[in-house]
Parts: C-alpha cells; structure tokens; sequence
C-alpha cells in the first residue's frame, strides 16, 4: 500500500529537493527565475515561493525543472512524485491550531520553546481537554471530541522519549483555569509533571507573584527544524501569525520569560503541591 503523504509535507519535501537540485544544476536563484519565466510564464519570486513551500509547484513548472536541471533518475522521480502529493487537496485539519503548516512543521520539529499563561493543547489530556473546548464559544459542540482527541494525540508524538528537545514556560496562573473538576485538574497535573520528567524536556514555572513577563501576556511556540529552519507560531481568534525569518525577538522574549521563572525542581514541587490540594478538595 502506497504511503499517504501530507500535501503540505510534500511541498516542504519538494522545496527542498529543488533547491539542492538547481544548486547542483550551477544556477544562482535569480538566474534560474528568470529562466523559469521565461520559458512557462508567471510572475516575479515564483521560484522562490516554491521554494520555500509557500505555494505548490505547478506542472509546468516541474517540467522545466526537470528539462533545466537534468537530474538524476532517482531525482527526478521524486520530484514528480512529491509535485503530485503536493499538488493533492489537503484532507481537512481537526486540531485547535486551525493550520495544516503549523501541524506538519511541529512534527517535524527537533527544538521547541513554548511560553503560555495558559495550559497548551499539546501539553492537555483528553479528558482536561474536552472540558476546556466545551466551554469554547468558537467550538461547534459536535466537534468538541474529535478535537479533544487530537490535542491528545499530537501531545503523544511530541512528549516521548525519542522526541524533539522542548522548553516549556508556564504562568502559575494556567494551574488556576483547570477545567473538568479535581479528579480532571489532578490527571492533567500529573501530565505535566511526567512530562517534565522526560529526559530532553525541561518545564519552569513563572509564579503569579513574579508580576509582569512579557512573554506571558504574548504567547507563542517557537520551533526549530533541521538544519537551520525557523518558525515563530502565534494564535489569535482572528488568524494565525508566523514569522519564518528572523525569530530573534522571539528568542529574547522567552529567555526573558525563562529566566523570570523558578527552576525546574522548585516548578516540579509546585505542580505537586497542586496535586496533593486537588486530593484534599
């Protein structure tokens, strides 16, 4: 059975090849547009828009590419196949983050920082949740489950003991919005707590008392994917922001936030103190 591949994934996959292959071929990106343009039509950055996965590469375009760059068998049958699996109509998303790029490219994630005042949805059980999207005005009540489901799933893939480093930031004040009842707020302590016991996970807790951290007040994930790609996520209830270029503020904002909060031992203590109260309640 031929493997299903993510359209957005294979356009990062194709993307990438290309590049490789036009640098293999002698031709500065420029000099490779302008050709492409020349010979196919279009307009000014197309290359540059599939190559950088910002748009699909159409068949004219692999065309050329394949006529330009005379790759190598193997090369070139990928190519195609990727444009293919590229060009097929993305399945539709069930997950919080309502983005097919941000999924594909947290998964292939080897670095995550995340700083949130809230408990984010990779980080949530099932059961905590499920709680919390019921409540959500924005959330179609028969959507709740499945969506439940893929926060916890996709927590799975990140949290394991072959996953990508993460840095975690959380404002003490996520441990006071804990939906579902104790024995829910209990089970999704207790997730947080193995989680920062993984071994390439490290979680620190800013107290409410610390007062202002702007990372608090503007959250966002950071992730970092091999060999040196970059991507700031920022929800809002109107749209998504990504910055692909220059993360550095990005960077500044969560060491702020990192060094505001209290070491990793003293955050454990405090997740712990949170659970033994739930057990009093």
């Amino acid at each position: 059975m031929t493997e299903q591949v993510d359209s957005f994934d294979a356009r990062l996959e194709f993307a990438k090849l290309a590049r490789r292959l036009r640098a293999d071929a002698g031709l500065e990106p420029g000099q490779a547009e302008a050709e492409l343009i020349a010979a196919v039509g279009g307009y000014a950055s197309v290359l540059s828009k599939i190559e950088t996965a910002r748009i699909a590469p159409k068949p004219a375009h692999v065309t050329w590419m394949l006529a330009r760059y005379r790759p190598e068998r193997a090369d070139a049958d990928r190519l195609v196949s990727l444009a293919d699996a590229a060009g097929t109509r993305a399945q539709p998303v069930v997950a919080g983050v309502q983005s097919r790029e941000y999924l594909v490219r947290e998964r292939r994630a080897d670095q995550m920082w995340v700083v949130y005042n809230e408990i984010p949805g990779s980080l949530q059980t099932y059961e905590f949740a499920f709680a919390t999207l019921a409540k959500s005005p924005l959330v179609d009540p028969a959507d709740v489950e499945a969506l439940a489901r893929d926060r916890a799933d996709r927590g799975t893939r990140i949290f394991r003991p072959d996953g990508p480093e993460v840095w975690i930031v959380l404002g003490e004040a996520a441990l006071d919005r804990m939906d579902g009842g104790p024995d829910v707020a209990t089970r999704e302590i207790e997730r947080l707590v193995a989680v920062s016991e993984l071994p390439q996970v490290r979680l620190r807790i800013i107290p409410s008392s610390t007062g202002a951290v702007t990372g608090l007040s503007n959250p966002f994930t950071l992730l970092h994917t091999r060999p040196d790609e970059w991507l700031a996520f920022v929800g809002h209830i109107a749209r998504n922001d990504y910055v692909k270029k220059d993360v550095s503020r990005f960077r500044l904002v969560f060491d702020d936030a990192w060094d505001a909060a209290v070491s990793e031992g003293r955050s454990r203590e405090i997740l712990e103190a949170r659970i033994a109260d739930l057990g009093q309640r």
